[in-house]
């Protein structure tokens, strides 16, 4: 790339004034979607504005029993955000199943009601599909549907753990809190008003991966319940991770859209690039800083048929000489993105599994799947405590 087409921009500090819009959003109590791209000060944006609501309005919600909700995608994102704002009892931050859950958990008969029909729904589907299909067999999966709709009589109190093993009888998994709690908000009055009196603000971080039906069923909350009721989003939806996020994320005209421009992370170059990607896309373009260096960018092409192995050590080197740099060549100092789930597992040695779970979909790729789970949550430590003849940690495993 030319160097005289790098745009350097002297003002580091340009996107303060959204922070600003932020606090005038929440004076006002106006919705706003904060688009952050990569490296812009997204957290750090989302802190500010707690930080804000707690010294202006924190006893006033205190003493009225309300709190803002902080709903984020993993509980990495949770620990982090509760760790910027020490823990602060005012603020209610939780992942999205964590805070479905917690709505929707008093409410037993409307669980069971929504879990019957969703099963007898279900088990039409799957009869309507063994009509029609040639080779596969859905006999099972009919038998184990018929097996928990008979079973569900019997259960008065359903459980979920958010965070572990969900099985049994009584117990929901995840992407049944997540339906279920949505389609409450959605089309229940009364769910509404009790999301709304009891957070009064919600906040959703990288809202780009929040699932689609309670990313709708939130927007239908605050077309309702405007005057009371505030939504703030922050995210991009280029880098929405998991495909059951709300794809070409629009939010109502009426609401605010302050925008991060600024990328504090990378080099002008890779800035450069990203940008070129990006603008086949939209609009949404970032500006690096002007104390970051012009950096390196390059592209390598090789034959299909040639040695990955090979041709990545070969990268190594090759850009070790560009850049002058002998670090490339340290698998300890370079960081390589796998970009795909399926590249990563055969670099890592469980390609073979990898293969045979994928069909499974959605709760294999974002580690949800209950099978998989019981594995790495209980097998291989017990394997690991009992390679380490740690009998203690046997005994507490079983």
């Amino acid at each position: 790339m030319p160097k005289e087409s790098i745009t350097v921009i002297d003002d580091n500090s340009i996107d303060n004034h959204v922070d600003e819009k932020i606090i005038k959003c929440i004076r006002n109590k106006k919705s706003f979607f904060m688009f952050a791209g990569a490296g812009s000060g997204k957290t750090r944006s989302l802190v500010s504005a707690l930080d804000f609501i707690d010294g202006e309005y924190g006893n006033q919600l205190n003493i009225q029993h309300k709190q803002v909700a902080v709903i984020t995608y993993t509980n990495a994102a949770c620990d982090e955000i509760l760790r910027r704002i020490g823990y602060n009892p005012l603020f209610a931050v939780s992942t999205i199943h964590s805070f479905l859950w917690e709505l929707a958990k008093s409410h037993q008969k409307d669980i069971k009601t929504w879990i019957k029909s969703k099963i007898e729904s279900d088990i039409l589907e799957l009869q309507q599909k063994q009509a029609k299909a040639r080779t596969k067999d859905y006999s099972v999966d009919i038998i184990k549907k018929q097996t928990r709709l008979d079973a569900l009589e019997n259960i008065s109190k359903f459980s979920y753990n958010p965070n572990g093993e969900n099985v049994g009888r009584d117990a929901l998994d995840h992407s049944e809190v997540i339906s279920m709690g949505a389609s409450f908000i959605s089309v229940r009055p009364t769910m509404q008003k009790i999301l709304v009196s009891k957070f009064p603000i919600l906040f959703i971080d990288e809202s780009q991966d929040t699932k689609k039906e309670l990313v709708d069923a939130l927007l239908a909350v605050d077309a309702n319940h405007f005057d009371g009721f505030m939504i703030g989003m922050f995210g991009d939806t280029m880098q929405r991770i998991y495909m059951d996020g709300k794809e070409n994320l629009t939010v109502p005209e009426s609401w605010e859209k302050p925008a991060k421009i600024m990328n504090h992370h990378s080099t002008k170059r890779v800035i450069q690039l990203a940008n070129a990607i990006r603008n086949t896309i939209d609009d949404q373009l970032q500006q690096a800083r002007t104390d970051k260096g012009d950096g390196f960018v390059r592209l390598f092409i090789a034959p299909s048929t040639a040695d990955k192995d090979v041709v990545e050590q070969n990268v190594y080197v090759k850009m070790g000489e560009i850049t002058k740099d002998i670090k490339w060549i340290d698998s300890n100092e370079r960081k390589t993105l796998v970009l795909e789930h399926s590249l990563a597992a055969n670099r890592l040695g469980f390609g073979n599994l990898n293969d045979a779970l994928r069909p499974i979909g959605q709760s294999f790729q974002d580690g949800t799947l209950i099978e998989l789970s019981f594995l790495m949550k209980i097998v291989y430590p017990l394997v690991e405590a009992n390679r380490n003849k740690n009998d203690f940690s046997v005994m507490k495993i079983l």
